[in-house]
């Protein structure tokens, strides 16, 4: 008996979500480090709007889209089979409704972590990208094109049309969301300078994910969910 067929199925289908995430990031993070590191032995010094543009590519394009499709390979799994398809009429419909709710929800619930916070004497921390922003305004540039044409698709593809798959496949639509919401959320954590800060910048996030994992349910449509991204 293998090592795969002795562990239980919501304990593995855990097990590969969560490793998939850290690969994925872990990885990507790596990658960005030793690019960095390469251009300073050459001398170079990359400005934020450089290592901002190297972050993505090296997370979000080349490992959570390489990881997502190796792992689409490995289970001999096709790109339809997870939804990338041209959405339906009723898939551009829950497109603009899911947008209208997750700014909705976002509202809400950072205004609910900020009331939260000032009650617990935790200061709500900004994601480290905002910061960089601040000190060159381009980087808010970079980040809404780089969100559209490569960040919203490629953590889609991950975390619903991979991660909240497999967790489907063991427990059901339900479950699935939650856990695929939690890993989604939770791996923005290390955006924030503090825990405190970031468990509240988190929470707002998980509101904001748990729109993209219904939409993704309701539609099956990857494509739906990486337009309202």
């Amino acid at each position: 008996m293998s090592l795969r067929s002795r562990i239980p199925s919501p304990l593995l289908a855990v097990a590969v979500a969560v490793g998939l995430m850290l690969l994925a990031y872990g990885g990507g993070n790596v990658a960005a480090l030793v690019g960095v590191q390469l251009f300073d032995l050459l001398g170079v010094e990359l400005t934020l709007r450089w290592t901002f543009l190297l972050s993505v590519v090296s997370v979000q394009l080349l490992f959570f889209t390489g990881v997502s499709l190796g792992y689409l390979r490995y289970r001999d799994l096709s790109l339809s089979d997870i939804g990338v398809e041209l959405p339906s009429l009723e898939g551009w419909i829950v497109v603009v409704v899911g947008f209208v709710s997750m700014i909705v929800l976002w509202l809400a619930s950072s205004i609910a972590s900020f009331v939260i916070g000032e009650r617990l004497g935790v200061e709500r921390d900004p994601q480290a990208i905002f910061e960089m922003a601040q000190q060159d305004p381009f980087v808010f540039v970079l980040l809404g094109t780089l969100s559209i044409l490569i960040v919203g698709p490629a953590e889609e593809l991950l975390f619903r049309g991979v991660i909240q798959t497999r967790l489907r496949e063991t427990f059901g639509a339900a479950a699935a969301i939650t856990i695929a919401t939690a890993i989604f959320a939770s791996v923005h954590l290390t955006g924030y300078a503090t825990l405190a800060g970031g468990l509240l910048g988190v929470a707002v996030l998980f509101v904001v994910g748990l729109v993209l994992a219904v939409s993704y349910e309701y539609t099956g449509n990857l494509i739906v969910v990486a337009l309202i991204h």
